[in-house]
């Protein structure tokens, strides 16, 4: 096995122990909150944020829930893209038109997930504070210089695969022309 092989396989593994985390973190965080609590404090393994969800009531907590599961979802979904991508690369398969259309995928659902974690947060930030007293509530919008650098990397990467499908479809096309 080259040593491609290997980083795939590794890359693979990876990618899977990072789907079952992410989803049972989300899941954790909101609907057993001590728990979540517990595992962070003995591993490190997730994100602690500024509010407690012990204290939500029933519907802040699936409110919450479906805002952080559906960042949740777009991540997941890149990991599996990641996990196809792998295996194509086990194969031998480097410069395929499949190859292409999964890193285009892949650069794509990375700037949605980007986007999605500006729109995330401040979601949360209303969720998190909807039952507080008046003048107490929040509505936070934070965008910063990492935002915005995800953001550009991830559009150039999927301008320059985007580019990439396009040359390939056009070789292609060429090869059949005698």
């Amino acid at each position: 096995m080259n040593s491609y092989k290997k980083c795939a396989s590794g890359i693979q593994i990876i990618a899977t122990i990072m789907i079952v985390a992410t989803t049972a973190l989300t899941v954790l965080h909101w609907f057993f909150p001590l728990v979540y609590q517990a595992w962070y404090a003995a591993s490190g393994v997730g994100v602690m944020r500024e509010f407690d969800t012990t204290t939500f009531s029933w519907g802040q907590k699936v409110s919450g829930f479906m805002v952080e599961a559906f960042a949740s979802a777009l991540l997941i979904y890149g990991l599996l893209l990641v996990i196809q991508l792998m295996s194509l690369i086990k194969v031998n398969q480097y410069f395929t038109l499949a190859t292409i259309t999964l890193l285009k995928r892949i650069s794509k659902i990375a700037l949605l997930y980007c986007v999605y974690a500006v729109i995330c947060g401040m979601a949360l930030s209303v969720i998190t504070t909807l039952h507080n007293q008046p003048g107490e509530r929040v509505v936070a919008i934070t965008f910063g210089t990492a935002d915005l650098i995800n953001i550009m990397v991830f559009c150039c990467m999927f301008l320059m695969m985007t580019i990439f499908q396009k040359g390939y479809e056009m070789k292609h096309e060429q090869d059949l022309t005698i």
